[in-house]
């Protein structure tokens, strides 16, 4: 069994929660934030990692007072745990303290997302071999490495980021899988997954697609069928655009009642990847007549293939149509109009106004707790506990000199106490009320931004068409606030909270000279914001890379750069 240096018996985890295990035994991490400093180290294994980027990842926006000491501190209680037997005043083995940063040494194998990248890289070797069996017996194994979401538990834009990295990764995977299966002949079998597998990942057309293919070839091409109409109706209720080029060649391909495999050679005999030109059909000849014996033809490009390489490519300005199949339009841009405008929260606005007035102040902190439950803003309860606070000062005031129940009188400690009752009212209704009426971040948006987002990844070239990222076009959907720092123009950026008029013209100024940002990170990279302003801006930043030339819009080409954000 591989391990760390100091321990062959220990390795990691995250794809699930984050753990530590010495043989079957689970080593106790210590606090919530001891295993996420951990997590940070693991996700930069082998790098020196600096502690203000530990605390910018474990902290976000309200690092502690000595940020370098409290990761020491951890660090140190980090190396008790995973080097026990190492000697208290002996330097770490397994967490070392180089130049940069902290480093945390763990060998081939030690890390189950390591694991989990060799199974890949195996199964695609094993796959250009010809080996399609040993090919999905080794993705199902690299898969069963996931014991839930990656990095559970852990929240921030370094989590979130790395945690979106590696479910792409595993949605992959499972495309890859699924292919080689219907490659095999195996579409019985592997319907239930792949109903699964759409529900779990209902942004990528791949398993779509082979949900379709699966269906088809079972005989239930009705059923086919209807995969496409409700995966057209959810891109189409969700980010209004059809379906890419792959589910549309996939759904004519289908209607024509063509085959997708036939039996069987090795579907990736190229080298690269990239299937022979497809024929035309008056010059296409019988399968038989071009296969080695025994071999297998495949006519479905799988989804690590791009795009179909024409024996000629046609004049520059026309339209490029899949040989044998009828003419697909590029994506149109979405309508000329602007989502709807949000509506004043006028009830939200008076409730927040009236609930301390009309129960005398004590209920002063009730919509701040709402407000930080709703909005995900720790502040808020900071603020609750602040007008509670004020509150109980209050009325401790009142108890300390307290007027005769005969008299009708106050006492002058009774006078202060309910001047600040009513103060604490109306300071908490004003408040309130203007809290209120700047809704901000809700869980909508949140959701909002992750679908765009997840979008933005599957098909950056859609995304741009579609205007995500750009508040300053007239777009047909809302994205939850998304701004897309490569395209955006200066006044939007200066727009965002914490970014000066000077620091936008800086961005604008910078990614022209420089070229577009591979992710929110660049900013402070290349000097043009600090790390607390795009840590403070990172769920709404997000890089959508430039055009790339050559592919037809709307249409499915895993050679996009992934959409990066934070």
């Amino acid at each position: 069994m591989t391990g760390t240096p100091s321990d062959p018996g220990l390795r990691f985890e995250i794809l699930g929660d984050v753990r530590a295990l010495r043989g079957p035994e689970e080593v106790d991490l210590g606090p919530a934030k001891q295993r996420a400093v951990l997590a940070v180290l693991l996700l930069n294994a082998g790098r020196p990692v600096p502690t203000h980027q530990i605390v910018d990842a474990v902290w976000g926006d309200e690092p502690p007072e000595n940020g370098s000491n409290v990761v020491q501190k951890y660090v140190a209680g980090l190396r008790r745990v995973l080097e026990p037997d190492r000697s208290p005043r002996t330097p770490g083995e397994l967490i070392a303290l180089a130049h940069g940063g902290y480093v945390l040494r763990v060998d081939a194998g030690a890390l189950d997302a390591d694991r989990f990248q060799s199974g890949l890289a195996q199964a695609t070797a094993e796959r250009k071999a010809g080996q399609l069996a040993e090919a999905a017996d080794t993705l199902r194994r690299a898969l069963q490495l996931w014991q839930g979401e990656a990095l559970a538990g852990l929240s921030g834009p370094a989590f979130d980021s790395a945690r979106t990295r590696l479910t792409e990764a595993r949605a992959t995977a499972w495309e890859k899988w699924a292919d080689i299966e219907l490659a095999r002949g195996n579409h019985t079998g592997l319907m239930p997954d792949l109903v699964r597998l759409v529900e779990q990942f209902p942004l990528r057309e791949g398993l779509r697609a082979q949900l379709m293919i699966a269906l088809h070839q079972g005989g239930r091409q009705a059923e086919a069928l209807a995969a496409f109409r409700d995966a057209r109706a959810y891109f189409l209720e969700e980010f209004g655009v059809e379906p890419g080029e792959r589910m549309q060649e996939t759904h004519r391909r289908i209607l024509r009642g063509e085959p997708f495999y036939s039996e069987p050679v090795d579907p990736w005999a190229d080298s690269d990847d990239i299937p022979a030109p497809r024929a035309s059909p008056e010059n296409a000849r019988p399968a038989a007549a071009v296969a080695p014996p025994g071999g297998y033809v495949q006519q479905y490009v799988p989804p690590d293939v791009t795009e179909v390489v024409p024996d000629h490519r046609p004049a520059p300005g026309l339209a490029q149509y899949p040989v044998g199949a009828a003419p697909w339009a590029p994506t149109p841009a979405p309508p000329a109009y602007a989502p709807p405008r949000k509506r004043f929260p006028v009830g939200e606005v008076i409730l927040a106004a009236l609930l301390p007035i009309v129960i005398c102040s004590f209920g002063s902190w009730i919509y701040f707790v709402y407000a930080g439950i709703r909005r995900q803003e720790q502040r808020q309860f900071f603020v609750a506990l602040g007008y509670a606070g004020l509150f109980m000062v209050a009325v401790v005031i009142a108890a300390a000199n307290p007027s005769p129940v005969d008299s009708p009188d106050l006492t002058s400690t009774e006078w202060i106490a309910f001047t600040m009752f009513a103060a604490i009212a109306i300071g908490a209704a004003v408040h309130g009320a203007v809290l209120a009426s700047h809704p901000g971040d809700s869980p909508r948006s949140h959701t909002l931004r992750d679908q765009a987002r997840q979008f933005a990844t599957f098909d950056p070239e859609r995304a741009r068409i579609l205007g995500i990222g750009r508040p300053d076009l007239m777009r047909a959907f809302d994205d939850g606030g998304l701004v897309d720092v490569n395209h955006v123009p200066g006044n939007e950026l200066a727009r965002l909270p914490g970014i000066s008029s000077e620091q936008a013209h800086r961005i604008v100024i910078d990614r022209l000279n420089h070229g577009p940002y591979a992710r929110p990170e660049d900013l402070v990279v290349r000097g043009v914001l600090p790390m607390r302003a795009v840590n403070r801006l990172s769920s709404k930043l997000i890089c959508l890379p430039a055009r790339q030339h050559g592919t037809p819009p709307g249409g499915w080409s895993s050679t996009y750069p992934s959409a990066h954000y934070g």
